[in-house]
């Protein structure tokens, strides 16, 4: 009797304890990641993908069945939902094998942290050439030089071959080396309109689809080419336009200048490429400082004026340029080299003459923003809170210099 009591004392006295085991090892884990006590840098405990890359942070669990890759220029790695036969929009109008590699999600050892001060890693490097050179390449090379035939069918072909090549890092970096050849790709880039054979892509598309895959993940072409930029754009003057390059480069990408009127899905596609080798070449400090002195920025800004649905690919470039150079640390952006041009008001960005102006950017973002269907993931969300938040941050300093 005795010891039947002192083992109801005993159950009575243990049952909260495995009470507690038992609710403490079924507590769910948090939704959200936060690493300090400001709300907005918390992010979901898994991966949330969209139809547009994202930043996968290491903590970070991955759902399986995505298109994962890696950001060269940044080191981070990025995500979004896999689309099977999904075209790269930069690509359109290229003959090219897509192959998308759908890589499961393993476990990632911590990375090592860097000691501060420790010099900054140089991903420029020896590329490794095949074990035979082209001979496409260097006969398209030629011809590309030569001047002669543009408008036949063997100057369009020799284009295509180009563009096959050029996403390869060693021939990409080959085409970078040649001054001659590059002045000529940029030239028939910046020409307003290129003729070419019945059924083919236009000539300035072909040649910006060139380009864009030179500087594609391919830091070696992008330093080739900025040791010779300065005299390039000075000295080339464009025998299909007569201008220079310093004059019609960073205007290409207008639609004016693409047909806009005629055929607005075709003029978007040729502005697609042009915003990649942008893209490209600003990457590099000094080429993206005299692309901003040079109004690059208002001729970028002409592309989210369109309100046809055909320009909805060419704008979402863009902004995700405008985001990962400017705005956007996390991608390598620099802060506080643009935007430096104050804000117009709402009512003067609405009028033909000025809507155009630099100052009209945050007018045209909102304005497409609101018009979104995608939600806070879209491009047009994050870059009007990035334009606020960097508006906001100026105002910040006029305030701290006025005291």
């Amino acid at each position: 009797m005795l010891a039947l009591l002192f083992g109801l004392i005993l159950c009575i006295f243990s049952a909260p304890s495995i009470a507690d085991d038992s609710n403490s090892s079924n507590v769910p884990k948090p939704d959200l990641i936060c690493h300090t006590s400001n709300p907005d840098e918390c992010y979901p405990r898994v991966f949330q993908p969209t139809e547009e890359f994202q930043i996968v942070h290491d903590d970070q669990e991955l759902p399986k069945g995505l298109h994962v890759r890696l950001n060269i220029w940044t080191g981070l790695k990025e995500a979004k939902i896999n689309v099977p036969d999904e075209i790269d929009p930069s690509l359109e109008g290229m003959p090219v094998d897509q192959a998308v590699v759908i890589v499961d999600h393993e476990e990632q050892p911590g990375a090592p942290k860097i000691p501060k001060g420790a010099p900054e890693y140089e991903p420029v490097g020896k590329v490794k050439g095949p074990q035979h050179e082209s001979a496409a390449l260097v006969e398209g090379l030629n011809m590309l030089k030569s001047g002669i035939s543009k408008s036949g069918q063997a100057f369009d072909d020799a284009l295509e071959t180009l563009e096959d090549l050029s996403h390869d890092m060693y021939y990409g970096l080959n085409i970078a080396e040649d001054t001659e050849a590059m002045e000529a790709l940029l030239c028939l880039m910046s020409g307003q309109s290129a003729p070419s054979t019945n059924g083919a892509v236009p000539h300035d598309q072909q040649a910006a689809s060139i380009l864009a895959g030179v500087f594609q993940n391919n830091p070696a072409a992008l330093e080739q080419v900025t040791g010779f930029w300065p005299q390039l754009l000075v000295e080339s003057r464009c025998p299909n336009t007569g201008k220079s390059l310093r004059q019609s480069l960073y205007s290409s990408v207008e639609p004016s200048r693409n047909g806009d009127g005629a055929n607005a899905q075709q003029a978007a596609a040729r502005v697609k490429p042009k915003v990649s080798v942008i893209n490209g070449l600003i990457k590099d400090g000094s080429i993206r400082t005299h692309f901003l002195r040079e109004g690059g920025m208002e001729s970028l800004l002409k592309v989210l004026i369109p309100e046809d649905k055909a320009w909805a690919g060419a704008q979402r470039k863009v902004g995700q340029l405008v985001l990962d150079n400017f705005l956007d640390e996390n991608t390598g952006a620099v802060l506080g080299e643009w935007p430096y041009v104050p804000k117009l008001g709402d009512e003067l960005c609405q009028t033909e003459e000025s809507g155009t102006a630099e100052g009209c950017w945050d007018y045209h973002v909102e304005r497409i923003m609101k018009s979104s269907k995608a939600g806070k993931e879209d491009w047009s969300w994050q870059l009007n809170d990035r334009l606020v938040a960097a508006r906001q941050e100026q105002s910040n300093e006029r305030k701290h210099e006025e005291l």
